[in-house]
């Protein structure tokens, strides 16, 4: 016997479910357009809050930068004056100051190259300790002339010569005061106070005397400031306002006439200084990142290639001559200084960069290999 079924439809009920669905498909609708406005409208707060942010966030750099602690110059220069030294070097003098004390008191001494250079095997150096003089034979430890930084090797100094705190010279700004130490015409213990006048100089080393092949390149990322400084201050420490070394006092503008300080000093920064000085202490040498081109210093809103050195790491990545670096690593550069600047201050032989090249109507992305550079 077979069963049979049916279905009975109840009209009504299919009814009442169709109303209920309608009514809660036009519930979900206008909650979603009203939880689209809302978080429209909160997308729209969060760009003004953010907007707000950061104009209170460069407000509070402001305020923080203007309201900090500075020291004054009389606690500067007692705070630091023991770790200047005065350094001699077969007829040649300039100063210099304790950067870092090793094992059983053993300590490094930053200077210039140009204050050793050529007498590296007769170098002295002076200590004042609270005025008294004790002076020291000292070995060279190693130099670096693209830097004009030489690091100074003493086996035991006083207990009183302290490494000088290093500050970080990017964070600097033009117009802030800055004091330098050192021994002007033998004048030992000597400080003068300035101003920042001006970041980022780039000096080719053939002006300030340095045959080829090193003049051909430059020191880059220099600090420009009006502290009084002459010949004995070379190889002295440029300081903050909180006795930090921001720079190493190393060039003087001078015109035919007047050989002495006329307002423009320059420092090598404490960022490269650093490096070089780790470097040497560690190595006994400093390794600087080479690409291998000629740019036009004079062009503005790239880095102009005006020649590329055969065999070199520009001509292996395959840079050409007319091309224009407009980014590295994702920075933009506009002129000539941006790169170098750059690379000198946080790249190494080995290192691999990314340049944004426009060559002609075309925008290329190039691989680069730094190299050691050639002497």
């Amino acid at each position: 016997m077979g069963w049979e079924y049916t279905l009975k439809v109840d009209r009504k009920f299919v009814a009442v479910l169709f109303l209920v669905a309608l009514a809660l498909g036009g519930g979900f609708s206008l909650a979603y357009w009203s939880l689209m406005a809302k978080l429209n409208a909160l997308r729209d707060e969060y760009a003004n809050v953010s907007a707000q942010l950061e104009s209170l966030q460069t407000l509070i750099e402001q305020l923080r930068y203007g309201q900090k602690l500075n020291l004054t110059a009389v606690q500067i220069y007692n705070m630091t004056r023991n770790s200047v030294i005065l350094v001699v070097a077969g007829s040649k003098s300039g100063s210099g100051f304790v950067y870092k004390v090793g094992a059983e008191g053993k300590g490094y001494m930053v200077t210039n190259y140009h204050v050793v250079e050529g007498s590296e095997s007769n170098v002295k150096v002076t200590f004042f300790i609270d005025g008294k003089p004790v002076q020291f034979d000292a070995a060279v430890k190693g130099k670096d002339v693209y830097s004009d930084i030489a690091v100074l090797e003493v086996q035991s100094i006083p207990r009183e010569a302290k490494p000088l705190l290093v500050g970080d010279s990017t964070k600097l700004l033009v117009g802030e005061p800055v004091y330098a130490i050192g021994n002007p015409f033998g004048l030992e213990g000597s400080m003068t106070a300035g101003i920042v006048s001006q970041l980022g100089r780039v000096l080719r080393l053939s002006e300030l005397g340095v045959p080829e092949p090193w003049g051909s390149y430059s020191i880059v990322d220099i600090i420009q400031f009006d502290a009084a400084v002459n010949p004995g201050n070379s190889g002295g420490p440029l300081l903050n306002s909180l006795g930090q070394v921001v720079g190493v006092t190393f060039a003087i503008e001078t015109t035919e006439e007047v050989k002495a300080f006329i307002g423009i000093g320059y420092a090598i920064p404490s960022i490269i200084m650093r490096r070089v000085a780790e470097a040497i202490i560690e190595n006994g040498t400093y390794a600087h990142p080479y690409m291998g081109v000629v740019c036009d210093p004079n062009y503005v809103g790239g880095v102009l290639i005006s020649d590329v050195t055969k065999h070199s790491p520009a001509d292996r990545a395959g840079l050409k001559v007319g091309d224009i670096i407009v980014k590295v690593d994702n920075r933009m550069v506009y002129r000539f200084e941006d790169m170098v600047i750059y690379l000198e201050r946080y790249k190494s032989p080995g290192d691999t960069i990314t340049l944004e090249v426009k060559r002609g109507s075309e925008t290329l992305t190039i691989l680069l290999t730094l190299e050691k550079r050639p002497v």
